[in-house]
C-alpha cells in the first residue's frame, strides 16, 4: 500500500487520501475476479486493512496480527513531539501512549559506526516517549515467529494502561 500511494508521514492528510483511492482501486480489481475465487475474502480482508503508513513488511505483518486481535485505535507513523524532537512511531495506541516500534536491520546502516550512531538514537528517542508517559514496546524479525506473544505483550500493555 505505501508504494501505491507514496506515502510521506511528512504529508499524511494527502498521503492517506492517496491511500484510500488506492484502496478503491484494489477494490474494482478484486471486484472483477470470480466469485468463487480462493481466497477472494482474504484479499479483501487484507485490503480493508492495508495501511500505507507502514515503511516494512514487518511492520505491516505486526499490524495486522494485532488487528486480528481484535485491538482498535491504533495509528500508524503517529507523529509525537517530545523534548523538542519530532518522533513517528510505527504502530502506535494514542489514546493510551502505548508505541510498538518494529526494529528493523535496514535502519542501523552499514557500518559500526553508523550501527552505534544508530542505537543511541533509538535509546535516546525510547527515554523521551518514556518520560512523556508512552509504553514502548520493541518488535524484532524474530519476535515474527512469536507473534502471539507480541500480541499478547500488547494487550497486557493495554491493560496497564487502563488499570485494569
Amino acid at each position: 500500500m505505501a508504494r501505491a500511494c507514496q506515502f510521506d508521514r511528512f504529508h499524511q492528510d494527502e498521503s492517506r487520501a492517496r491511500q484510500e483511492k488506492a484502496r478503491g482501486e484494489f477494490h474494482e480489481t478484486l471486484a472483477g475476479t470470480p466469485l468463487n475465487t480462493i481466497g477472494r475474502e482474504r484479499a479483501r480482508w487484507m485490503i480493508d486493512r492495508a495501511d500505507a503508513g507502514c515503511e516494512s513488511p514487518g511492520e505491516a505483518l505486526v499490524l495486522l496480527a494485532l488487528l486480528r486481535a481484535g485491538i482498535e485505535g491504533m495509528t500508524t507513523q503517529e507523529e509525537v513531539q517530545v523534548a523538542d524532537h519530532t518522533y513517528f512511531i510505527d504502530i502506535a495506541l494514542p489514546n493510551l501512549k502505548i508505541a510498538i516500534e518494529f526494529d528493523g536491520r535496514i535502519k542501523y546502516g552499514d557500518t559500526v559506526d553508523e550501527v552505534h550512531d544508530s542505537i543511541e538514537a533509538e535509546q535516546r528517542r525510547q527515554r523521551d516517549l518514556e518520560r512523556a508517559g508512552w509504553t514502548v514496546i520493541r518488535v524484532r524479525w524474530s519476535d515474527l515467529r512469536v507473534i502471539d506473544e507480541v500480541v499478547a505483550q500488547v494487550l497486557v500493555a493495554i491493560r496497564a494502561k487502563k488499570g485494569n
